[in-house]
């Protein structure tokens, strides 16, 4: 199962919000990062996701799920990029953060120093 979102990073050089697009692998945690952009849209998302699933190779076939949030980003193209791919783009329920706690800065990833183990 994968699970996709963006994340803001403010640059404090050229005092931009930058808009970083990643996909996580859920059972092992590894985090994909697609790209960096200033102006996240669908026809952006849509070609990371390609190229995603490009590099992904043979292990593409590995994840059937692609968990991710309602944003505008995630075009009809986006999710038919996917069922070409034979993965099911799976749309979290509305005003639910919380059914994706990887992308709070509030859990830390596991280790012997990780006091909420999430």
């Amino acid at each position: 199962m994968l699970a996709t979102g963006f994340f803001p990073v403010d640059c404090a050089v050229s005092l931009q919000r930058l808009y970083c697009f990643f996909v996580i692998e859920v059972r092992s945690r590894y985090v994909h990062i697609l790209g960096v952009t200033t102006n996240p849209d669908g026809p952006w998302a849509t070609q990371q996701i390609r190229n995603l699933l490009r590099d992904l190779g043979g292990r593409a076939a590995d994840f059937r799920f692609l968990i991710r949030d309602r944003a505008g980003q995630f075009t009809a193209s986006f999710d038919a990029v996917l069922a070409g791919a034979r993965h099911r783009s799976v749309k979290i329920p509305p005003r639910s953060p919380v059914r994706m706690p990887w992308r709070s800065g509030s859990c830390s990833p596991p280790g012997p120093r990780s006091p909420t183990r999430c």
